[in-house]
């Protein structure tokens, strides 16, 4: 019944340079330094350091920034992790420490209290000011250059002018992304890169996948999984790539340009961006190069007039967050981790999409996942990345990322299965350590994100299109992407600039929300009478026992992020069936109020299922219905995407 693993890649990573962001949701080291992060990598405000002594500065300044308004508290960190982390070049412990306070943020009341000023202003009956020489117009920008790169490209390829604001140089980082072939191949469809240049950016492909849990003690495991989030991506060659491809396309990039705020006007949206101080950003095209140097505008500022704005700041965005009236998001996913190598390393027997071998504990449920990697700093050396994460929510209470990185720590021997010569388990102290991980990641019920503002679409993780079960939208944003840039377009090609229409391009889809029960039920509330410590685990035993009888039909769909209704409820009859016992001790761990809201959803499920087929079936009849190129068929359009995308149909 529950659909459990990891899904969407994890984009913790690190490169040879230290980033800065004022809102902070991921956090990664390594020997090389330290970066600050979106939850989607989107790239926010990134003040590029290379020493100690400066990131020291920006950690402060993050400090101010991020945490302005919030209780302040003494950060507390073990001995042990303390000791670990301080073997390990590039200054983790301020990471940790940096990550922590952005959770301590996200917690706490000052995160629902308005800004000074609001990140998107409407000028209703007011035009745009004429742009200035140094200005930028075109079709659409792009603010977010990470993920956003991705649709810039797409868009670009279509013929369309493309502006991607980027607040960091626009460059991968030195961790692969794990994600499915699938997904992938739309890079291809959509002419962005050749299969030849898709090829050179993979860099693993391990199996098998592992899915595991131990109920009472009792082991359950199922190894025979392939072709779930098997292929490793290179980030550094992969986004180079498409950012070749986006300026051969006649793209405009603006990298260290800060967005500062949207101005939207009757007959376009304003975008201001704050060049970096001392910096030297880059925009070029089809049209040649044109340098932004320090004396390149008043105050280093840079407006760009487009049609449209895309907001793919990912979960922290300031437009995304107004957007949702500042409210905190309803689900969060706390990671920490490590990649590393030596003589503990193991990966013989592929990699684990989730594993769980421990009971609830402290208002927590831990779950593990690993994958053969390859270090991107240069060794040669078998490295493996392990992550531990777990489903809460904001509450005051939760425990900070230190303590659960001391948890880490404790469990990762055990964890790993490596044995010594002597058949001795592995200590942490053996560990090379390329990097130390830590990340949150938010989510919210209301997802995807209703369009709130005329000329402004959140796509990644700003739109909420990623699963709450996930730790980033590099794969949801990727398998999205057809229908995305093609809803784009035809926004242009049809004028559609108002909120009431355009946010037909993101529509309920009853395959996410149908997601948000079992988000729940893998959580532990603040205080909840835990009435049976492995009750978790042993539904998610039954849920996968009961998947591997139904076959890859039902399996393979609910490991790669889709619910369809006839595996759903496949699985649900399956257990009732072949685990009756279980029924009861779970609706009393969920609650009845959480059933009723997922009841209407499976409905729904059902509902877009038969009405997607219908529309199949009726096709010669439909098509007349969404030819024109006007508001009213741009609507239809986005519902027959629904529909599709709403069911599960897109697998």
């Amino acid at each position: 019944m529950f659909y459990c693993a990891k899904l969407a890649v994890l984009v913790l990573v690190s490169t040879a340079d230290a980033f800065l962001l004022p809102a902070v949701s991921v956090v990664s080291l390594s020997s090389r330094g330290i970066r600050l992060q979106a939850g989607n990598a989107a790239g926010k405000y990134f003040a590029k350091q290379s020493t100690d002594r400066r990131l020291t500065q920006n950690t402060r300044s993050f400090e101010r920034i991020a945490c302005s308004g919030a209780v302040q508290t003494e950060w507390q960190v073990s001995d042990k992790v303390r000791n670990f982390l301080q073997d390990v070049e590039g200054n983790p412990l301020q990471g940790l420490e940096a990550a922590d306070k952005a959770w301590s943020f996200l917690r706490s009341d000052a995160f629902t209290k308005l800004p000074a000023a609001p990140a998107v202003t409407t000028r209703e009956g007011q035009t745009a000011p004429a742009p200035g020489d140094k200005d930028v117009t075109c079709d659409v920008v792009v603010a977010g250059g990470t993920l956003g790169i991705f649709v810039a490209a797409a868009l670009a390829v279509k013929g369309n002018k493309v502006a991607v604001l980027e607040q960091g140089k626009l460059v991968g980082r030195t961790q692969e992304w794990n994600i499915s072939e699938k997904e992938l191949l739309a890079l291809v469809e959509l002419g962005i890169l050749t299969q030849d240049e898709l090829n050179k950016a993979i860099i693993t492909d391990y199996s098998p996948q592992r899915v595991g849990f131990s109920p009472d003690g009792v082991d359950y495991e199922l190894a025979t999984i392939n072709g779930v989030l098997n292929l490793g991506v290179d980030p550094l060659s992969l986004i180079a790539m498409v950012k070749d491809s986006f300026l051969r396309n006649g793209g405009i990039l603006l990298e260290e340009h800060a967005f500062k705020q949207a101005e939207v006007f009757d007959d376009g949206v304003v975008l201001t961006s704050e060049r970096r101080s001392g910096s030297k950003a880059v925009a070029r095209g089809a049209g040649g190069a044109a340098a932004f140097d320090d004396d390149s505008t008043d105050g280093g500022i840079v407006k760009v007039t487009a049609k449209l704005m895309l907001d793919a700041m990912g979960n922290f965005s300031p437009v995304m967050r107004q957007a949702r009236g500042y409210a905190k998001p309803q689900g969060v996913c706390l990671v920490v981790g490590t990649c590393a190598r030596g003589p503990w390393v193991d990966n013989s027997k592929g990699g684990d999409l989730i594993y769980s071998f421990t009971p609830i504990k402290g208002d927590r449920q831990y779950f593990w996942e690993a994958f053969p990697s390859q270090d991107l700093h240069g060794s040669k050396e078998e490295s493996r990345t392990t992550y531990m994460f777990t489903y809460l929510d904001a509450d005051g209470q939760r425990p900070s990322l230190a303590t659960m990185f001391d948890d880490y720590l404790d469990l990762m021997p055990s964890y790993s299965g490596a044995k010594g010569p002597q058949g001795q388990m592995p200590k942490v102290e053996e560990m090379k350590v390329s990097r130390a991980l830590f990340g949150l990641f938010p989510s919210y019920t209301d997802s995807p994100l209703p369009v709130r503002f005329d000329r402004i679409v959140q796509v990644g993780d700003s739109s909420g299109l990623q699963s709450p079960l996930s730790f980033g939208g590099f794969g949801s944003l990727l398998r999205h992407l057809h229908r995305t840039t093609t809803a784009i377009q035809d926004a242009l090609d049809c004028e559609i600039v108002r909120k009431e229409e355009l946010t037909a391009m993101q529509p309920y889809l009853p395959s996410l929300s149908t997601m948000w029960l079992f988000q729940k039920a893998m959580s532990v509330s603040v205080g909840k009478n835990v009435f049976d410590a492995d009750i978790i685990n042993k539904v998610l035993t039954s849920n996968f026992k009961t998947m591997d009888k139904l076959g890859n039909g039902v399996m393979m769909p609910f490991l790669q992020d889709v619910i369809q209704a006839p595996g759903l409820a496949a699985t649900i009859g399956g257990m009732s069936v072949f685990d009756p016992f279980l029924v009861p001790p779970l609706l009393r761990w969920v609650g009845p109020t959480p059933v009723l809201i997922w009841t209407y959803h499976f409905v729904m499920l059902f509902a877009y299922s038969l009405l997607f087929q219908v529309t199949q079936i009726a096709g010669p009849l439909v098509k007349p219905l969404t030819e024109k190129k006007d508001s009213e068929n741009f609507v239809r359009r986005r519902w027959l995407d629904a529909l599709k995308y709403g069911s599960g149909n897109d697998y």
